[in-house]
């Protein structure tokens, strides 16, 4: 059966950051300080967001469950103020997390150049993400300019599931109403993408251009996107 739909990780596949992800945290936390009715300095908020973020990111690995950008940060704001946060700071935080995250994100040099020869053949293109906030991603798209290639954008965020659990991959079938055989997963990592994505029975894409090769069980395994253009439309 023929492919139809190709599906994308979104960071350090499509996109990464310019600078480290704990600065980009800190950054945005710095602003959020100034937010609160209460004073306090964006490097305190910064470290109980890590102590925070340590447990959760157990919770999330290991049973592959998002916890979303509204939980924790409601939790944050509640251990700093020492109260439940009003609603409105809680969003303007939020905002605050998905302008610096969007800002902060540029697009690999070949993902245009692959996305728009893909568009071209007429493909259904998606994006599969582990991200806490649904915004996030689509405005990091928005930023580097990407949004328009995609049909469909699943997160953990939206589904509440994690990669590699195969709910996640599911979902996005039924989104785009398409049988696993129709589909390609293309990401970068092992666990998350392939792990996720082959048992479903979706073509597997691992791009390693910035790791070297390895030994995988995806179905493929290049070194560029580039190279995953001519791929997918030989498929």
């Amino acid at each position: 059966m023929a492919v139809k739909a190709i599906f994308f990780d979104l960071g350090e596949t499509l996109v990464t950051q310019n600078i480290e992800d704990n600065i980009v945290t800190r950054r945005a936390l710095v602003e959020v300080a100034r937010m609160l009715p209460t004073p306090a300095s964006g490097i305190d908020l910064f470290r109980i967001y890590q102590r925070g973020y340590k447990i959760n990111h157990r919770v999330r690995s290991r049973h592959h469950v998002e916890i979303p950008i509204q939980t924790w940060m409601r939790e944050l704001l509640t251990r700093v103020l020492g109260g439940y946060p009003p609603s409105r700071l809680i969003q303007q935080a939020i905002g605050t997390i998905v302008k610096r995250r969007a800002t902060n994100a540029i697009a690999f040099k070949d993902a245009r150049s692959t996305l728009e020869k893909l568009a071209d053949h007429r493909f259904e293109l998606g994006v599969i993400s582990n991200v806490s906030s649904h915004e996030v991603a689509i405005e990091i798209l928005r930023r580097v300019r990407l949004h328009r290639y995609f049909d469909f954008v699943v997160t953990s965020a939206q589904t509440g599931i994690r990669k590699p659990d195969p709910g996640i991959f599911l979902y996005a079938l039924r989104q785009s109403k398409l049988k696993p055989r129709e589909a390609v997963h293309v990401g970068d990592s092992e666990v998350h993408d392939v792990r996720g994505a082959k048992p479903v029975g979706m073509t597997t894409v691992l791009v390693r251009s910035r790791q070297g090769l390895f030994h995988t069980d995806a179905d493929y395994q290049l070194r560029n996107l580039e190279g995953a253009a001519d791929l997918l439309v030989s498929l």
